[in-house]
C-alpha cells in the first residue's frame, strides 16, 4: 500500500515509517499539516495516518481536507489522551478509526488490516430503486438495464450522493469534492445537479434541496 503518515514527533514517526516499510508498504512521511495539504494535493494514496496535533494545520482540519477530495480511503488518527474529546469531531470530518498513545506497532497493524480488508469487502452495487443502479467501482449508473455516459463531475457527484445517502451535504463540500478547486463560474451546482437528474429518465426523483444549505440524495428503502 501507499501511505501517509503525518506525525510531528519525529523518533515516533521514524518507527512507525521503518514497520510499515518491513511490512512491504510505501511510506510517505510528514511532520506539518502544511506539508500535508501540498502532498495530499499531488498525490492518492491507500491509508492515511493522522496525528490530531500537529503544526500549522492540525490534524482534524487535515482529515476534513481529504475529505473534500477522497471520500474512501481510510484515515486513522493517532491521538494522546488528552486528546479524546476532539474524536467526536475527527469522526464528524470522515476518520474511520482512531489509535491512543501509547501504542504497539502490532495494534496499529491490526487497525490498518481491519481497515482494509472492510474498504475491499465493500458491496459496491447499490440499488437505488427497482430500476436504478449505481456501481462505485466502475462508476456506472443503469436505469431500466441500460447503462448510462456520466461527465466526470456528474460521476463525482453522484459517487459522493451515494457515499452520503439520506445526509444533507452543504454546497461547499459538494462544490470542493466535484470541482476538485478548479474553477466553477461557468458550471454551478445547480445546472450539475439537473443534468444527473435527467439521467434518471424523468422517473422518480432521488435529488432534493435544502434552501440555503446544499443537497441530499434521498433513497427510501
Amino acid at each position: 500500500m501507499k501511505i501517509l503518515l503525518i506525525e510531528d514527533d519525529s523518533i515516533l514517526n521514524e518507527t512507525i515509517t521503518d514497520y510499515l516499510k518491513l511490512k512491504g508498504n510505501e511510506v510517505i512521511d510528514l511532520e506539518n499539516g502544511t506539508e500535508a495539504i501540498n502532498v495530499i494535493d499531488k498525490s492518492n494514496f491507500d491509508l492515511y495516518i493522522v496525528d490530531i496535533n500537529i503544526p500549522h494545520i492540525n490534524g482534524l482540519e487535515i482529515v476534513k481536507y481529504i475529505r473534500n477530495k477522497d471520500i474512501d480511503t481510510p484515515i486513522i488518527m493517532i491521538t494522546a489522551s488528552m486528546e479524546l474529546d476532539s474524536l467526536k469531531s475527527a469522526y464528524k470530518n470522515g476518520c474511520d478509526d482512531y489509535i491512543k498513545k501509547p501504542f504497539y506497532l502490532e495494534e496499529l497493524n491490526i487497525r490498518i488490516s481491519k481497515l482494509i480488508s472492510k474498504s475491499k469487502n465493500k458491496d459496491t452495487l447499490i440499488k437505488i430503486s427497482d430500476a436504478v443502479t449505481y456501481d462505485l467501482e466502475y462508476e456506472e449508473l443503469s436505469v431500466n438495464g441500460v447503462a448510462k455516459r456520466l461527465r466526470k463531475k456528474e460521476k463525482r457527484l453522484l459517487n459522493l450522493f451515494l457515499n452520503n445517502i439520506n445526509k444533507i451535504l452543504t454546497t461547499e463540500k459538494i462544490e470542493n469534492y466535484v470541482w476538485e478547486n478548479e474553477i466553477k463560474d461557468s458550471y454551478p451546482l445547480r445546472q450539475l445537479v439537473n443534468d444527473l437528474r435527467k439521467h434518471f429518465d424523468g422517473g422518480e426523483n432521488f435529488i432534493f434541496a435544502d434552501r440555503g444549505i446544499g443537497y441530499k440524495f434521498e433513497i427510501k428503502n
